[in-house]
């Protein structure tokens, strides 16, 4: 009911700036929340703007999803992999799709991984689940994020790189802006390489991976 009455405040242009605003004020509103979604369930905490854009639009990222379905729907795969995955909405929404036998999901944030599992066990999948970073090398790294309540994107900050990022946000009302390396919050994961993991010889397989090109966030399948 909260969240249907959430959206209908969200249709009124006036509302839609302040309800995010809202949410994060009132102590209630921030405890977390099962939504059921496209085919599965997902345990959100409406202190991340990331799950609380997901529980106020019952969506996430539609136009990659989109893109990856158009991919995958005319093949027979033997694993769809879903590196980063976050709290598992790329693989619990393809875990419904027949034509794809398993799916992987790797996640290297400790926090994050800790809510698959959870969000795996609330639907009852059968995820093969992994908490390291995909590397070229065994080892740790690294990896950073610009806010502790939201880490759905992480990368490794080479020492090389320039002092300032400039990073794109898309759940900022100021979608661009610089950050400093010593502002960055640093996590040391375990880092793998995939092949040491996951056996792909001969096999049909896609994989979902974010990467960061020209300071953009995209999508990338093969």
């Amino acid at each position: 009911m909260q969240n249907k009455i959430l959206k209908f405040f969200l249709g009124i242009n006036f509302f839609k700036r302040i309800i995010p605003s809202i949410i994060r004020k009132i102590h209630f509103l921030k405890k977390n929340h099962v939504v059921q979604l496209k085919g599965f369930k997902l345990n959100l905490s409406l202190k991340n703007s990331i799950e609380r854009k997901i529980f106020l639009e019952s969506s996430y990222e539609d136009d990659k999803i989109s893109f990856l379905s158009k991919s995958i729907k005319d093949s027979d795969f033997d694993c769809f992999i879903d590196i980063g995955a976050y709290i598992g909405y790329y693989s619990l929404y393809f875990y419904k799709y027949k034509n794809i036998k398993k799916i992987i999901s790797i996640e290297p944030n400790k926090d994050s991984f800790t809510n698959l599992l959870k969000n795996i066990y609330l639907n009852k999948f059968d995820i093969s689940t992994y908490n390291f970073a995909c590397s070229n090398t065994n080892g740790l790294k690294k990896i950073w994020f610009s806010d502790t309540n939201k880490k759905s994107g992480s990368s490794v900050l080479d020492e090389n790189d320039f002092e300032y990022i400039k990073y794109n946000d898309d759940y900022k009302e100021n979608r661009d802006y610089r950050i400093s390396k010593n502002d960055l919050i640093y996590e040391t994961v375990n880092s793998k390489k995939l092949d040491d993991i996951v056996s792909i010889n001969n096999k049909n397989i896609i994989v979902k991976i974010e990467l960061f090109h020209d300071n953009k966030k995209k999508i990338f399948s093969s």
